[in-house]
């Protein structure tokens, strides 16, 4: 008989139960398991047959449901972000929008001496912005540990070079973009995966890339050329506000494929 796929893809996760890994979850999508309380209602077959198949007690993961539901009532999302691995942040994303922070760097190169110049984040529907030498050291004053991070590879590059310029680690429970991408098939950077996504950028910036944006911030300083850090500005905000775009098209594409796949379960294995 057909059903409505639930709403919330955090109680679509079974990776927050304990034991359960993406590969044990896609077992019991195969078998038309798509929410926490299907779990109570497991056919006795059905549970035989799983269990065969290295699960753990579905008595002991009964028990979790209990905690689960009080937590997702009362939402608590960093209970859930806490428990999900950092690829299944997503999950988090429709009912909890206003706690994902999408970060973006630009920096004088990528060896050691290099610097922060300009740095941005985009949260809850506002973009704040960071120049060095002007505001830059303020950064993490509104960065509390309680926001998700959102960039794309910045877990190897934004992150260290923060760490690093302001000698302090970066506690926050961080999304990357690149990663979650590349298991969906999605490569080739940020502006080709753009692309691929049907994102388009505004004409000003479209030409700019990261080994020119170091160019604009050397011009600026030798030459005190306000165009060119203005343009800099303007590349670093549109990277930063697009991680929002792709992660919401993600989702999008995310909730597609398992609602293609809600009234036929079996066809799970074969994605």
């Amino acid at each position: 008989m057909d059903r409505m796929f639930p709403t919330s893809m955090i109680r679509s996760c079974f990776e927050v139960f304990t034991g359960i890994g993406s590969g044990l979850q896609n077992r019991l999508y195969e078998h038309g398991i798509f929410d926490w309380q299907d779990l109570i209602h497991l056919p006795s077959e059905t549970e035989k047959k799983l269990e065969e198949l290295s699960f753990p007690s579905f008595r002991l993961l009964r028990e979790e449901i209990p905690v689960l539901e009080e937590n997702y009532k009362n939402k608590n999302y960093l209970f859930f972000a806490e428990r999900l691995p950092d690829i299944e942040l997503w999950r988090l994303w429709e009912e909890f929008p206003h706690i994902f922070c999408y970060l973006d760097i630009e920096t004088t190169g990528i060896s050691e001496d290099s610097v922060v110049t300009v740095a941005s984040y985009f949260l809850d529907g506002g973009i704040h912005t960071f120049q060095r030498g002007k505001n830059l050291e303020f950064m993490l004053d509104e960065m509390v540990s309680q926001l998700i991070l959102v960039s794309y590879n910045g877990k190897r590059f934004d992150v260290p070079f923060l760490e690093k310029e302001f000698r302090q680690k970066i506690p926050n429970i961080h999304l990357d973009l690149m990663n979650l991408l590349h298991s969906m098939g999605i490569k080739g950077g940020l502006k080709k995966s753009e692309i691929l996504l049907g994102l388009e950028r505004p004409e000003s910036v479209q030409k700019i890339d990261g080994k020119m944006a170091p160019l604009l911030w050397q011009t600026y300083q030798e030459f005190d050329h306000k165009e060119s850090l203005d343009l800099l500005v303007e590349y670093n905000r549109e990277d930063t506000r697009n991680l929002e775009k792709i992660l919401k098209e993600v989702v999008r594409r995310k909730r597609e494929v398992f609602s293609s796949f809600q009234n036929s379960p079996g066809l799970w294995g074969n994605q």
